[in-house]
């Protein structure tokens, strides 16, 4: 199993795919590494290297009871970074992690990377996690229903088959509850400034949504955007060709 300690406590479950330029891929709350299932293979086959990880609390990484604010979830993505030696990388972030994947180059440096992606990205978001966070306490597999079903629904109508969201439901309810309910402040934050930390990146960015995500309408970010027709907030998995062409002619570029 392939884990990489960052912490005294705390490993990260991680895979390594394929051969060439590197991308890692970022989940977003509350999903795990498995969300970028329709990515991995494409991404292969057009000749990268694909990095995916379960951040702390979540998939098959340690349950461990604390480090879930943004500062220490950045650290636990730059000891990965270098721990693989990654240089020339893409970073794509979905959602909240694409608040991880900037803040991580406005923090440590863009010396080890070529690119970024914001896929659907949330950033400052207070008013929804004040909510969230009473439902996750009190409701938390209720309210990843929920989340999951907005997720994937334009218009209140759902862009996703069942049996799959249903997947992504179970695997978020599996992560860890304190894990849940604690990270939510990690991208809530409403002095959080997504675009000040792209802008001191200073990286090539590409900015990719749906043109129906009710979750994060708004991207705020100064950089060419790619809006995917009746896409959801998680167009990655809803529209997984698309999203992928987007994805592979930003780096090819």
């Amino acid at each position: 199993m392939p884990l990489l300690r960052v912490g005294p406590d705390v490993e990260l479950y991680h895979e390594d795919a394929g051969s060439g330029p590197p991308v890692l891929l970022v989940p977003g709350w509350p999903l795990t590494s498995e969300s970028w299932e329709c990515q991995v293979g494409a991404l292969v086959e057009a000749g990268h290297r694909v990095i995916t990880y379960d951040r702390r609390g979540f998939g098959r990484s340690t349950r461990a009871w604390d480090g879930y604010t943004l500062a220490t979830l950045v650290d636990d993505l730059h000891g990965l970074i270098t721990h693989l030696d990654l240089l020339d990388l893409v970073l794509v972030g979905f959602s909240s992690g694409a608040v991880e994947a900037a803040r991580y180059l406005a923090v440590h440096g863009p010396d080890r990377a070529r690119g970024l992606v914001l896929a659907s990205p949330l950033g400052g978001a207070s008013a929804l996690g004040r909510d969230l966070r009473i439902a996750a306490k009190w409701h938390r597999v209720a309210m990843l229903d929920d989340v999951l079903t907005r997720f994937f629904s334009v218009n209140g109508e759902g862009a996703l088959d069942e049996a799959t969201r249903q997947h992504l439901l179970s695997t978020a309810a599996a992560s860890s509850a304190r894990a849940t309910l604690t990270v939510i402040d990690a991208w809530s934050d409403p002095t959080l400034d997504l675009a000040a930390d792209v802008a001191a990146a200073g990286l090539p960015t590409l900015v990719l949504g749906g043109e129906g995500d009710a979750v994060a309408p708004s991207h705020r970010v100064n950089a060419p955007t790619v809006v995917i027709p009746s896409g959801p907030h998680g167009v990655h998995i809803t529209h997984p060709q698309q999203w992928n062409q987007a994805v592979l002619t930003f780096l090819a570029g």
